[in-house]
């Protein structure tokens, strides 16, 4: 049968009302604006909407819920819950737009849709309502998921690989499924977590869109425990991954942010090992995406001077591209005006290409005398240089912006504690082996917030993306 057109009613115009606020202070809303509802339960978004004859509808909300919690809403039709506690999970910035889809029985002339959230959180902000009444939704209909594509197999997990060529895709997932309920996670890969799991009711769908980079090797660049395949690898896990449709296509200019550096950051292919640059991708929304060129062992001399590492990354740069440069793990004989020149040629490379620099002091080590971190940990080599002392001083001469994750991580490490810090690292009764230098997935992503915190701090142009 062939799809009734799809129609848009923005929560903004009339006859939508909002029982809050109608702003436009977060970008990627349609029309010229977004309903912000008052945080209480009860506190609704309502659309009137238009049905030329009865028959089932497929409605997909589009929503911004910049929180990590879901804020759940009943639909209410006509003044009747048609469905109960439908999920608007946290897109993870309230920049990032999502969709959910449900199906309602409409009457024909005209119906209200109420979206009535049911906690003292209220609604998500919500942008729309597309509305297809009448016929069964084509695959290409704009409320519709395109199912799932033969690229993908298995249930749980669920696993998709695309033959694609090196560079930056925008992937579209529809996570739900219209029978049952779901709870689905979503990573590519080198194990780079994207979306943690979410739960879906049955009858709900939402559709998520990322900025991916693929890169092969897909992990560490010199292929440290080992390369993966080549082309984009997603896998769909949770308790019960449920995937209703996936696309992969060529992002058209997406602002980059590159990563150099060490074990402490690269994209680990073997667990629990875990770099913060892995984890730091579930903080970036579309338009934005990491590459992560980080490599296990590299020191500031050995990253700049191998081929696979450094001169790799350099011709990719373009202008605007952050470059987030992180050393100091490995500089361990490395004399203080070595190390400044190693990020010196880095730092004025980059600008050639039209790069932004930014130099991230390295992570402390848990290594503790009494209740404080001892001079290993932070950082003061074996021939007594201060590295991120140096990192620092080196910023404030060249104009650098400077991300004090040495400082940020000593204060995080130490109000912890020496025994509750050991969460952030490896530990033997969990993870097999104790590495206090190394992060679990939990320590590597608060390392991940620390450097959100630090782009956040020094206005980079990233902060437009971030979740």
């Amino acid at each position: 049968m062939a799809s009734a057109a799809v129609t848009r009613y923005e929560a903004e115009t009339t006859p939508a009302t909002c029982d809050g606020v109608i702003e436009s202070n977060h970008t990627g809303y349609s029309g010229s604006g977004f309903c912000n509802g008052n945080s209480r339960a009860g506190a609704a978004a309502q659309f009137t909407v238009t049905a030329s004859a009865a028959g089932t509808a497929t409605i997909a909300v589009r929503y911004a819920n910049g929180t990590t919690a879901n804020r759940p809403a009943d639909v209410l039709l006509n003044g009747t819950v048609a469905q109960s506690g439908v999920a608007f999970n946290g897109t993870g910035a309230w920049t990032t737009w999502a969709t959910t889809t449900l199906t309602a029985s409409l009457n024909a002339g005209s119906n209200t849709i109420r979206l009535s959230p049911t906690t003292a959180s209220g609604l998500a902000n919500i942008d729309y309502l597309d509305v297809e009444v009448g016929a069964s939704p084509s695959p290409s209909a704009t409320a519709s998921p395109p199912g799932r594509p033969a690229q993908c197999t298995g249930s749980s997990p669920i696993t998709c690989h695309f033959g694609v060529s090196p560079g930056n895709y925008t992937v579209t997932a529809w996570i739900g499924d219209r029978a049952s309920a779901g709870n689905t996670s979503m990573s590519v890969e080198a194990r780079r977590r994207i979306l943690p799991a979410v739960t879906t009711a049955a009858g709900t769908i939402t559709q998520y869109v990322f900025t991916i980079n693929v890169r092969q090797p897909e992990g560490q660049p010199t292929g440290q425990g080992g390369t993966g395949t080549s082309g984009l690898s997603i896998t769909f896990a949770g308790s019960a991954p449920k995937l209703s449709g996936l696309t992969v296509q060529p992002a058209g200019n997406p602002l980059v942010a590159y990563l150099a550096g060490d074990s402490t950051v690269c994209d680990q292919m073997i667990a629990p090992y875990t770099g913060w640059g892995q984890i730091l991708p579930t903080r970036v929304s579309t338009g934005a995406v990491v590459a992560n060129y980080g490599d296990s062992g590299e020191s500031s001399g050995s990253f700049l001077n191998n081929s696979a590492l450094f001169p790799t990354m350099l011709p990719l740069i373009k202008n605007n591209d952050l470059v987030l440069i992180q050393f100091g793990h490995n500089d361990k004989s490395t004399t203080a005006s070595a190390f400044r020149g190693n990020l010196t040629t880095m730092i004025n490379q980059v600008r050639a290409r039209g790069g932004v620099p930014v130099l991230v002091t390295p992570p402390v080590r848990r290594r503790f005398d009494g209740n404080q971190l001892d001079a290993t940990a932070r950082h003061i080599n074996g021939v007594g240089v201060n590295l991120p002392a140096e990192m620092r001083s080196l910023g404030s001469s060249l104009g650098v912006p400077v991300i004090d994750l040495t400082a940020k991580s000593e204060a995080l490490v130490e109000s912890m504690g020496p025994t509750n810090s050991a969460q952030l690292y490896l530990r033997q009764s969990v993870d097999g082996v104790t590495d206090n230098t190394h992060f679990s997935e939990y320590g590597a992503g608060r390392m991940a917030d620390l450097v959100v915190e630090g782009i956040r701090e020094r206005n980079l142009s990233l902060v437009s993306y971030l979740r």
